[in-house]
């Protein structure tokens, strides 16, 4: 094994429209591991210089903070003709996830988890905005897409941000263009949705909406069209998160809608002051909550094996998650979310590449008969060859190759069969 062979892929967990993401293990002396992910560029966008250099962007962002409540960036290199970073792997799901499976279980989350949580992603955003170069001069860090596939909750109660590809800091190698609106629509702010110039209070917006539709159970930006979130974005009519949750007390509600001010004078001015409104109202309520209770709210949700999925619903949420993701970014204007998400129009692909047809295929690449889906492939910092690890997990052999396609072709007969009913049911999140 090459001195330079650090890093050894295991599985892949999660796919999107510009990169994806591995479990593994990184190697030290004598074969010392530890687990972590791996994001890889995906390789037709490795010759992207302009893409490139935002990747090289939020790996820059991402080393330089070291908070307890940002998912930790521990290297980055370039391998096999693309760009890979190792980042530390969080063991548990997104907050969209959880949102799902609690509409799908009928399981309302407690408000007082529900405002734990935005106080955690607080603390992280007030590191990131308070960062500062080894001058002491300020990064002007603005995360520019806080959304609930970038908040995880690990089994643990942790909860970390992760994702600063869209951050904007003052060090940036690739400017923003002017005008260009970056992140996903339904979290955006009013003046991100202007095209105008965004500071923290912008990260701060996209906080508060995610904490009001982890209090109301549903959506509250999505329109019938990309075009149409945006103008109710921009006129930002908030309803108190009390009309849909009687728990949600007056208090929380001036609180919620201060966050989601227009206005950004009106808005909280730090992440810090908005964080720490959450937790004195708590305090003055005397409620007490912590990690271990948003643990068990984990627990209650997902079981052993729903946090690692089965092929076929794994493939149901990376198509609904790549759809998502290149609506929101303006590639694929004819997929447009109604209230909620509406059924996955496959005839509307035909004859043409989709985002599943991309992962399929990727799919289909990486099942030969000497490969299987967790058993991919090694990453080293020179691009060498896989060879074996000392101390790494067996690849898996033999039979894993015939299920491994079993359960793919049970994955496409559930997306075809079920698409008019179950995956409608599966994406439309909130009504």
């Amino acid at each position: 094994m090459s001195a330079q062979q650090r890093y050894k892929v295991t599985e892949k967990v999660d796919a999107g429209g510009m990169a994806e993401i591995f479990r593994g293990y990184a190697f030290s002396l004598d074969g010392i591991q530890k687990q972590v992910a791996i994001k890889r560029v995906r390789p037709h966008l490795a010759t992207n210089k302009v893409f490139i250099k935002m990747f090289i962007d939020e790996a820059r962002l991402s080393m330089r903070l070291n908070h307890g409540n940002i998912t930790q960036v521990f290297d980055v290199g370039r391998a096999q003709g693309t760009y890979f970073l190792v980042m530390e792997f969080v063991d548990g799901a997104n907050v969209r996830k959880i949102m799902q499976t609690a509409t799908e279980k009928g399981y309302r989350i407690p408000v007082e988890i529900a405002v734990y949580v935005i106080v955690e992603l607080c603390k992280a955003l007030a590191h990131a905005h308070g960062a500062v170069d080894d001058e002491g001069k300020p990064l002007n860090i603005v995360h520019r897409d806080v959304s609930p596939p970038n908040v995880m909750i690990s089994r643990q109660g942790e909860v970390k941000i992760t994702d600063f590809g869209l951050a904007k800091a003052a060090t940036q190698l690739e400017a923003t263009d002017p005008g260009v609106v970056k992140g996903k629509f339904s979290y955006l702010s009013p003046e991100a949705a202007e095209g105008k110039a965004v500071d923290a209070r912008a990260d701060i917006f996209s906080a508060g909406i995610i904490l009001h539709e982890l209090l109301t159970g549903r959506r509250l930006f999505m329109g019938k069209t990309d075009i149409e979130t945006v103008e109710l974005v921009r006129k930002c009519e908030v309803p108190p998160p009390s009309a849909a949750n009687p728990e949600v007390d007056h208090g929380l509600d001036e609180v919620v809608l201060r966050a989601l001010a227009k206005d950004v004078k009106k808005r909280y001015h730090s992440a810090h002051e908005f964080g720490d409104a959450l937790a004195r109202h708590l305090f003055a309520r005397g409620i007490k909550v912590t990690n271990f209770d948003v643990a068990q709210m984990m627990r209650l949700l997902f079981s052993e094996d729903e946090m690692g999925e089965s092929v076929p619903r794994r493939v149901l949420e990376i198509v609904q998650e790549e759809v998502i993701n290149l609506s929101s970014m303006g590639h694929l204007p004819g997929v447009m979310p109604a209230e909620g998400f509406q059924p996955l129009d496959l005839e509307s692909f035909r004859g043409k590449k989709s985002p599943f047809e991309d992962i399929w295929k990727d799919y289909e690449g990486e099942v030969g008969e000497t490969s299987s889906l967790t058993s991919l492939e090694s990453l080293s910092a020179e691009g060498s060859s896989p060879a074996a690890m000392p101390g790494a997990p067996a690849p898996k052999t033999g039979g894993t190759s015939g299920r491994t396609w079993l359960l793919v072709a049970g994955g496409v007969i559930v997306l075809l069969a079920l698409a008019g009913g179950y995956l409608w049911l599966f994406t439309d999140l909130f009504q």
